[in-house]
């Protein structure tokens, strides 16, 4: 599925083989965007954004919780085969800046 390139551990795999098929030997990083609400109405904020997109039913799409539950589904996809997971709020997050400092100070210790 395009919209989750590392969501399965052989994602990683097949990536890797095809680049070895195509003769490619240059560095190569997974990025991962993972939704992620937090706070008051986070689970609901989570959905409704889901449902809006048309993936309310694709699992593992999105986190919503405290710190520990988003760093939990960050290590998920890192072992996944994802080099970078970029923390994305959702459209309505309410306090921006609040959730940048949440991800950096909350959820960054728990992953590193």
């Amino acid at each position: 599925d395009r919209r989750r390139p590392c969501a399965r551990p052989s994602a990683r795999r097949l990536i890797d083989e095809g680049r070895e098929a195509a003769g490619r030997t240059d560095a190569h990083t997974v990025v991962v965007y993972l939704l992620t609400a937090t706070g008051s109405g986070a689970a609901e904020r989570l959905r409704a954004e889901l449902v809006a997109e048309g993936d309310a039913d694709v699992p593992g799409l999105g986190v919503a919780g405290d710190a520990d539950a988003v760093a939990e589904a960050v290590r998920r996809l890192a072992e996944a085969g994802a080099d970078t997971v970029i923390l994305q709020p959702t459209g309505d997050e309410p306090d921006p800046e609040a959730f940048v400092r949440f991800a950096a100070e909350d959820v960054r210790p728990l992953v590193k």
